[in-house]
């Protein structure tokens, strides 16, 4: 089969693998899409080598029920599914919680595991989520970025007592974005977000934000006194210090992105706001809620709603040119999708 490989700092490229067998309790999936995330830029781009080279990439994954190992029950072949891209020991606390994310063990399809950028991939039947033959492929692929956003807003909302008032969104890229569809489904009160290019602020206003800051003039955070800052930049960027000046006495940072080097902070801020800074990392399936089902859920429930996050559709015989757009916001991308 064919697959999306990174070979080093700055190179991806298609390569041959064996098509994978699934083993007990695994099932194999052919690929109907994979989403090329801002963490797989990060990846990529970093100068030193996160991932080992030959690495097959890809976690926002859509597919399609083609092979079942031994032991595995609840699918059929030809179903289409969306994984949850996570490996984690299973019988450590927080595994027994439905933490993964947080188990020591934890590996995920795309990094340390072989992912999506393939003609298929092989995954443990548990972590298949179905969804109905109606949701595009690509749309279904969504459901990885907006379990992001679920998790994050699960976890900065800790009391449920009830939505924000003010949420601020620092970041229009597809988790930041994803975020503002979620954040409106569940009826968050005022909903912002900071857009760096026109396209993203046009993507946030059909989803729903009631206000689209522009990222280049950070004077306008200042005494924005948001009740919830969900940061979703990461990388290198320098967005800590601006979101404890946007942020409400008494009020949350939601750390949703990935970022690769040491963060700057400014402490008297946060210290006389009496801050809570809520680190995020991935997804869970805590009983009762499962924040995959949960995204799901919002994506079938949105229809062809989020069609403004799915920009461009690249074949996997040219995943470089699909990373090159991913990687420039000025052509007009948000969501670079991988088509098999």
């Amino acid at each position: 089969m064919r697959a999306g490989v990174y070979l080093g700092p700055g190179e991806v490229a298609v390569a041959e693998r064996a098509l994978p067998e699934p083993g007990p309790g695994e099932v194999r999936l052919r690929i109907s899409a994979c989403g090329v995330c801002g963490t797989d830029l990060h990846l990529v781009h970093s100068p030193k080598p996160i991932i080992e080279p030959g690495s097959v990439m890809g976690h926002e994954m859509a597919g399609i029920v083609d092979d079942l190992g031994a032991g595995v029950s609840g699918f059929e072949a030809g179903e289409p599914v969306v994984v949850e891209p996570l490996a984690s020991c299973g019988d450590c606390d927080p595994c027994r919680g439905g933490r993964d994310s947080i188990c020591r063990e934890l590996e995920l399809y795309g990094l340390q595991r072989p992912g999506g950028f393939a003609d298929a991939v092989v995954v443990p039947g548990h972590r298949l989520y179905r969804v109905p033959r109606s949701l595009p492929p690509s749309l279904a692929a969504l459901a990885e970025p907006f379990a992001v956003a679920v998790h994050g807003l699960r976890l900065a909302d800790a009391d449920r007592k009830k939505p924000p008032a003010k949420l601020l969104i620092l970041g229009a890229g597809s988790i930041g974005l994803a975020a503002v569809a979620v954040a409106r489904a569940w009826d968050f009160g005022h909903v912002a977000i900071t857009a760096r290019h026109p396209h993203q602020a046009a993507s946030a206003k059909r989803l729903g934000a009631h206000e689209v800051l522009d990222a280049g003039s950070p004077e306008v955070l200042t005494g924005y006194d948001a009740d919830l800052v969900v940061e979703t930049v990461g990388g290198l960027a320098d967005t800590m210090t601006a979101a404890g000046i946007a942020l409400a006495p008494g009020g949350t940072i939601c750390v949703l992105g990935v970022f690769m080097g040491p963060l700057t902070l400014d402490p008297l801020v946060l210290l006389g706001k009496e801050a809570r800074l809520q680190w995020s990392n991935c997804y869970s399936r805590r009983p009762g809620e499962v924040d995959f089902d949960e995204a799901v859920r919002v994506l079938v429930a949105g229809g062809d709603g989020y069609d403004s996050l799915l920009t461009h559709q690249v074949p996997l015989n040219e995943i470089e040119r699909a990373f090159e757009i991913a990687g420039d916001k000025r052509s007009g991308a948000v969501k670079v999708t991988v088509i098999p």
